[in-house]
């Protein structure tokens, strides 16, 4: 059989050369085993540490959520207090209109005529529903001014806005015209109601 070369020849070369040649063929069997055999070995490696790191990274994730649950459970009880808080200084539905009936009579206490006096309809906003009022009211300076005192001074949150005031000279009065402005505490079924909590989500 004709090898391609001629063993004996192989034999007589020098040390050196012997050596070179057994090195080159190993290396050829090296070369083919990373090829064919360590390379698949060394790519699942990878694959592996890769899904190590990715499952790694979750983990790091969820303790950084639990270490910050504490911190949420504390902004949730201070939430609640605050809304608690609201509620208490904002009338309810069913307290409505007893308050307007308050003011209109701290108006009548102080001799204010009203020309008008009518609730509009209401502007929910968030927990707390704004329920705005028409006023009208023909007196002395003094009296308008102690009478819108008394209601901003009231339990109930209630305020003035657009304020005109237009003096009679003739009769010594004054006509003040405003926009009446108290707020009512909405509950989780009334419509317009948006929980302070759905900005954290």
């Amino acid at each position: 059989m004709d090898l391609g070369f001629d063993p004996i020849a192989i034999l007589r070369m020098p040390a050196k050369k012997k050596a070179a040649i057994v090195i080159g063929i190993v290396a050829v069997l090296v070369a083919g085993y990373w090829y064919f055999l360590l390379q698949d070995v060394l790519d699942a490696i990878e694959a592996v540490d890769k899904k190590i790191v990715e499952q790694q990274e979750k983990i790091n994730t969820k303790k950084s959520m639990l270490a910050s649950l504490p911190k949420l459970r504390a902004e949730l009880a201070e939430l609640k207090k605050q809304e608690e808080k609201a509620a208490r200084n904002l009338p309810s539905k069913q307290e409505i209109p007893a308050l307007l009936t308050s003011i209109s009579e701290a108006g009548h206490e102080e001799g204010l005529e009203f020309v008008l006096f009518a609730p509009k309809q209401e502007l929910p906003v968030a927990i707390h529903a704004e329920v705005p009022v028409d006023v009208n009211v023909r007196g002395s300076f003094h009296a308008i001014v102690v009478f819108m005192d008394k209601v901003t001074r009231m339990n109930r949150i209630a305020t003035f806005s657009n304020i005109t005031m237009t003096p009679d000279l003739k009769n010594e009065t004054m006509t003040t015209v405003a926009r009446l402005t108290t707020y009512r505490f909405l509950e989780v079924n009334d419509a317009g109601y948006k929980s302070p909590l759905d900005k954290k989500k």
